[in-house]
């Protein structure tokens, strides 16, 4: 390793120091000091984020603010290797969507032990302690493949908590008998799941069937649902599939997981609408007609999202997502709305390296 490798490296551990610093009562100085440090890195140290900022006409010097960072589209994932400094991956996650490995999105991760980390102190915190729970996955299409960062973050979870892997297919009975096991056990049971593999499961007649004898047993437990239904048929709103949950489990407390391949941390919805982020991640809403804009709480644009922990590849991402931040919340909170349809981010065609 020669110097200028060794300097870079120094200078990611410290970043990556003061991201597990920021507590949930640091101020938007500290967060804002952190964020344009690690610009400036990723600026030196990221040959397509360098590339999109010089090609905007952003001049690292002349950005002093947290609006002032471009924010990279989400699609640029697809196109090319997002990397901060040369390291070789422990592990590529994949976005779903197509078996066309080409045309999906990829998040190079430099570190397992830094995202299962991230991870695991998100839900902590703003959930429920990792290890006072026991996990149970119900992700069909994810848990075949090997670089779905849902499955490792739920294996993650499993392990933390002192309890194998609970993976289950179309296999709703055993889920069932498990589950019942479990809450008979006043274990702190939770169910992760996709969208339409929860839906399959709890509108088949028999699901229906054990939900009553847990009604009348006044049974509990937890649901995260992480959306999902490509391939699936419509995409019904948040709402309607919290509501159809409900229905077959009035007992369960449903959360709401928001989260991408593009990003090492997530955020979580506690009342089924508005999600709140980690103290090293923040969300801007921008005018869709007009990028430069930023929307006051309670409009609709295109959600952007700082994600500090995304060190090693970039920390400053413009999604697909429509959304709008919460009115008169003195914690940020952001809802997510829907996503534009064969959404083109702006200054994609800038990157054609």
């Amino acid at each position: 390793m020669n110097l200028s490798e060794n300097s870079t490296d120094k200078t990611r551990n410290k970043l990556i120091s003061r991201v597990r610093d920021l507590g949930f009562s640091a101020g938007e100085e500290d967060f804002q000091s952190l964020a344009l440090d690690v610009f400036r890195f990723q600026y030196q140290n990221n040959k397509v984020y360098k590339n999109f900022t010089d090609l905007l006409q952003v001049h690292p010097e002349d950005v002093r603010e947290l609006s002032d960072i471009p924010c990279l589209p989400v699609e640029s994932f697809r196109d090319h290797d997002i990397c901060t400094g040369v390291f070789n991956p422990e592990a590529i996650y994949r976005s779903s969507g197509t078996t066309q490995v080409q045309s999906r999105s990829k998040h190079l991760v430099r570190s397992l032990e830094w995202y299962h980390e991230i991870s695991n102190r998100i839900y902590s915190q703003l959930v429920c302690p990792v290890k006072a729970s026991v996990f149970y996955a119900l992700l069909p299409g994810y848990i075949e493949r090997e670089d779905a960062s849902l499955v490792a973050m739920a294996k993650s979870f499993m392990r933390i908590s002192g309890h194998e892997d609970k993976f289950y297919l179309d296999n709703h009975r055993a889920l069932e008998a498990e589950l019942e096991k479990s809450i008979n056990r006043d274990e702190n049971v939770v169910v992760i799941g996709v969208t339409h593999a929860l839906l399959k499961w709890l509108e088949g007649v028999e699901a229906g069937v054990w939900a009553k004898k847990g009604v009348e047993k006044g049974w509990s437990f937890t649901i995260i649902e992480t959306g999902g239904m490509k391939g699936h048929g419509r995409e019904p709103i948040r709402e309607e599939v919290h509501a159809r949950i409900q229905s077959v489990l009035p007992f369960a407390r449903i959360i709401s997981e928001y989260g991408m391949t593009e990003l090492l941390s997530q955020a979580y919805s506690l009342d089924g609408r508005f999600f709140q982020s980690p103290p090293w991640m923040r969300v801007v809403v921008r005018d869709p007609a007009d990028p430069g804009c930023i929307l006051n709480p309670g409009r609709t644009g295109r959600l952007q999202i700082i994600d500090l922990a995304n060190i090693d590849s970039c920390a400053f991402i413009s999604t697909s997502d429509l959304g709008r931040m919460k009115v008169n919340e003195d914690t940020p909170m952001f809802e997510v709305l829907g996503r534009f349809d064969h959404a083109e981010v702006r200054g994609c065609n800038l990157l054609s390296l």
